[in-house]
């Protein structure tokens, strides 16, 4: 016969339960019952976590510009090799983010950049050779390389493509070939030497320091003008015309003025390199100009991350390092830098600075997973104890 209802007071556990299982029962009511607070937030580590989480967000990009650019002011305070390898590791930088933002926002690659870094540091040397100012020198250089980016981007901007890295290399090659011929304007092989830098009162490029600390500012300065302009409406506008050149111009704008003032700001600022180039070095010669440093300006900028304007001054650093540093250990270095290029594409398809691009998506999914575990919503245990 099967046995009545127990009494209300009787225990409900089986005969056979031990005095552990219902002590343990007990506590899980207990849990069960006790009152909580609205949101079930997470423990005190996940609030610190998630604190330094949305600090770092918000924070970490100026805290470690401004600690860069402390180290980098130190560094530059000697006479050594360091502070020279950094100042050649600056004029590469520039030339390599306005190759960047050429490239990787406006879909046009250049291989004449070499050539027009070449123009201005020549133009400045030619310059002061003709007894002009240093200053005029200066002036001279920057609007020759100018006027022929004008010029030229007339025609380059025409096409797209790989007929647009054919026209840049057909153009910096007669770069180079005139610096290498024309004797009597460029001494040729030999190179032009510059022996007085531009000085006003207390300010002096002669002095090692003043030079090394005005590279250093004219650095900072580009940088911050290329990412004001990247993220400017014409910078999104020129990120349209590469993605969907088509769309754009049916929605009215006008795309090929897009990538012609494109390339005339990338042809300034390469210009700009030209001018600290000889500055830093005091000789320009037409190997400077050579193809061989168009591919290292394309490999610094693959290397470093297209479209990212602070990978490929990424990538200049670790180039000049390939070429100054490790050359003085290793006779096959540049097998070594190309071994280092083709691991970087095949596994970091966005190159160095795209593993700091992953590493913040990882922080912002971290974030957004402790965010949605502090709002969740209380349990029906802890809304029947409210």
């Amino acid at each position: 016969m099967s046995a009545g209802p127990a009494p209300r007071g009787a225990s409900q556990h089986a005969p056979g339960t031990t005095h552990r299982e219902e002590g343990q029962q007990a506590r899980t009511d207990a849990v069960a019952l006790s009152p909580a607070g609205p949101s079930s937030p997470p423990g005190r580590g996940a609030r610190l976590t998630l604190t330094v989480l949305r600090g770092s967000r918000r924070f970490g990009g100026p805290v470690a510009g401004v600690a860069v650019g402390v180290l980098l002011v130190l560094l530059l305070q000697g006479n050594g090799f360091t502070s020279t390898l950094l100042l050649d590791m600056l004029v590469y930088a520039i030339a390599a983010m306005s190759l960047d933002f050429l490239g990787g926002y406006a879909g046009l690659i250049s291989l004449g950049q070499a050539g027009l870094l070449g123009v201005s540091a020549y133009g400045v040397a030619i310059a002061e050779v003709h007894f002009f100012s240093p200053w005029a020198a200066v002036g001279i250089g920057l609007g020759a390389v100018l006027a022929l980016g004008l010029v030229m981007g007339i025609a380059a901007v025409r096409t797209k493509g790989v007929s647009f890295v054919i026209i840049t290399l057909a153009l910096g090659q007669v770069l180079w070939g005139l610096a290498f011929q024309w004797v009597g304007l460029s001494e040729g092989d030999n190179g032009i030497p510059l022996t007085i830098l531009p000085s006003l009162g207390p300010f002096d490029l002669n002095d090692p320091l003043t030079l090394r600390m005005t590279v250093l500012i004219v650095f900072a300065v580009v940088a911050l003008l290329l990412v004001t302009i990247v993220h400017s409406p014409f910078g999104l506008s020129l990120r349209g015309v590469r993605s969907n050149e088509t769309r754009l111009a049916a929605l009215g704008y006008r795309t090929g003025l897009h990538r012609y003032l494109a390339w005339v700001i990338a042809v300034f600022f390469t210009g700009v390199a030209g001018v600290l180039y000889i500055f830093v070095n005091q000789l320009i010669s037409p190997a400077t100009m050579a193809f061989s440093e168009d591919g290292l300006l394309v490999i610094m900028v693959v290397l470093g991350g297209l479209g990212s304007i602070w990978g490929p001054a990424l990538g200049a650093v670790v180039i000049v390092l390939f070429q100054q540093e490790l050359s003085i250990y290793v006779t096959r270095w540049q097998t070594l830098m190309g071994l280092t290029l083709i691991a970087v594409v095949l596994f970091s398809p966005g190159g160095l600075w795209g593993v700091v691009r992953a590493a913040g998506r990882r922080r912002d999914a971290l974030i957004a997973r402790l965010e949605a575990r502090q709002a969740r919503p209380a349990g029906p245990g802890q809304s029947g104890a409210a």
